[in-house]
Order: C-alpha cells, then structure tokens, then sequence
C-alpha cells in the first residue's frame, strides 16, 4: 500500500468534465463553449447533408478521394468510415488539436464545391459537424467500430436496422 495521498477532486459548479459532443443536430445557435476535442483519444465524426447525394453512383468515388486527400495532407488518421448516402461517420484521430479547423473547414468545403452541381443552389450540410470523444481504446472505441460498420453495411443494403441492432445480432443470423 503506498502511503502517497489521492489528489483533492474539486467539486462544484464550473468544475465538472466537459461533455464529450459537440455539434449536430443538438446544436442551437451560435456555441458559448469550445468543442471538445482530444489528440490522444479517437473521435467519433458525423457530418450530415440536406440530401441524399453522398453514395450516388457518380459521386461516391469523389467523395471517398477527397476525404482521403485531406485527411492525409492534415495527418488526420481515419481508422474506419462509412458513407451511408445522406450522412458520414468516420472513427479519426487528430495528430494535434490545432489541427482540427483547417481539416474540417477543407473537408466540408471541398465536398460542397465537388457536389455544388447537384444541390441545385441548396446548401450540402443540415448541421454543423458533430463529434464525440471516445473514451477509451477497448471497449468504447470497439463500440464505434462496430457501429460505422452496421452503417456501412446498411448502406451497402446488406441489413435493416430494424432487425438487427449490433454486430452480435448479425453474427446470430449468419452463425445461427
């Protein structure tokens, strides 16, 4: 047993932990906090569109080149995506928080001037980018894997979500 003492945990308003999301749909107006965001643990990113233009034929490969271009000039390491047509969801791990804005700022701006023609003069994005820390390399991080993949896969028009919810439900009906 060590003889060292526990640090004093603070307590009281103003002092709790940040929330881990930020963005999406849950954002009304204009933020009074900053978006939390952390360079050792992956993140959780959704970007939804207005339209369901993302996965188009014509489309898809565009979208998947200019996602791995700026990722890789902004060192932003994708562990898995998915383009499920009206929305993306990427599991990412930024290489310095500073690096966040001009990934994000190339990234929608570049997908909205590559699908411009499409959107017949509306805007491509319904929200501000959403993002959730993910705390945790194990288990946490595992848990959105598996959900990018269930995404990916009903986009691909493998499964409905209706009938399966995780990736144990498919095993269930492919093993069972």
């Amino acid at each position: 047993m060590s003889n060292r003492k526990r640090q004093q945990e603070f307590k009281g308003e103003g002092l709790q932990r940040p929330k881990d999301s930020f963005g999406g749909a849950d954002l009304k107006g204009n933020p009074k906090k900053a978006r939390p965001l952390d360079s050792k643990l992956p993140i959780h990113l959704t970007l939804r569109a207005t339209k369901s233009v993302l996965r188009t034929p014509k489309h898809f490969g565009i979208v998947e080149r200019i996602i791995s271009e700026v990722a890789k000039k902004h060192g932003v390491k994708i562990y898995k995506r998915a383009n499920v047509g009206n929305h993306l969801h990427m599991a990412i791990k930024l290489p310095r928080v500073k690096r966040w804005a001009a990934f994000i700022r190339e990234l929608t701006g570049r997908l909205g001037l590559a699908l411009k023609g499409v959107m017949g003069g509306e805007r491509l994005w319904a929200y501000r980018p959403h993002t959730r820390i993910v705390r945790g390399w194990k288990k946490a991080f595992g848990i959105v894997k598996e959900y990018i993949e269930l995404n990916q896969r009903e986009a691909e028009g493998f499964i409905s979500r209706k009938d399966i919810k995780t990736l144990k439900d498919l095993r269930l009906i492919f093993d069972g």
